[in-house]
């Protein structure tokens, strides 16, 4: 049966089911999806939010549906351990990441992108003539729709950062015990965390800190060692006014 991944490219949740797809070694063909208009997926009776995966007849929204439909129908390799104790935490840790790191990541990034536009071009904003001179009118337009979707407001940005402060160090600590979240292999958890760490390199605050180092040269290896598409740490240049500089960068 032919897969079809309705997928926005920009999106951390989108990676994480192409992450998923890959790690199975299905086959399978992306939809692109208009990040306006979501069309392609209201047509397939589905809310307009991405991901959204066809297997044969069947449709399946939201990346924690879609890795447990691939997980249930095409076992192998293996997503999650056959230990009891060692799959609990794996789903556990990846339910965190779903609900609390994707959307702390998006909103603090989001922020960081509004402030700093030129960070939009190539996704919502265009980066080639002729078209670029409506990027202004267009972000006039887009921004308050993306801050009312996503929360982007002072007191829920404060509260994702606080959130990161707290679940950040905990993956730090995981990942250093044998360079996976749970086990010694490869698990759901892995690819949650890093899919959607991604976003947070637009976020000096977070890139840039000392504290953060070792978390973000274990994302990079491994989405490196997966092929996986990154975006561009900013660990160098000014940050936005208020955030610290990094005195080194990542190993």
């Amino acid at each position: 049966m032919a897969i079809f991944l309705y997928d926005i490219f920009w999106s951390h949740y989108c990676e994480k089911a192409r992450f998923c797809l890959d790690f199975k070694r299905l086959s399978y063909t992306i939809v692109r999806v208009n990040p306006f208009t979501r069309r392609q997926v209201i047509d397939l009776g589905e809310r307009g939010d991405v991901p959204v995966l066809k297997d044969g007849d069947r449709v399946v929204p939201g990346t924690d549906a879609i890795a447990a439909h691939l997980e249930a129908a095409y076992p192998d390799p293996p997503m999650l351990p056959h230990d009891a104790q060692a799959r609990a935490a794996v789903l556990e840790l990846t339910k965190r990441c779903d609900e609390r790191l994707g959307p702390d990541a998006r909103r603090v990034a989001y922020q960081v992108a509004l402030e700093n536009p030129a960070m939009l071009l190539g996704t919502i904003l265009w980066n080639r003539a002729p078209y670029r001179w409506l990027n202004r009118p267009m972000l006039r337009l887009v921004e308050p729709r993306l801050r009312r979707k996503f929360k982007i407001y002072p007191d829920n940005v404060r509260e994702s950062r606080e959130r990161l402060k707290t679940i950040l160090p905990e993956l730090q600590s995981r990942c250093a015990r044998t360079g996976y979240l749970v086990g010694d292999s490869l698990t759901l958890a892995d690819i949650a965390a890093v899919s959607l760490l991604d976003p947070l390199e637009l976020v000096p605050e977070f890139v840039r800190d000392p504290a953060y180092a070792r978390l973000f040269a274990w994302k990079r290896a491994l989405a490196r060692g997966y092929g996986r598409r990154q975006r561009t740490p900013w660990i160098s240049g000014d940050p936005p006014p208020g955030y610290p500089q990094r005195q080194s960068k990542p190993a």
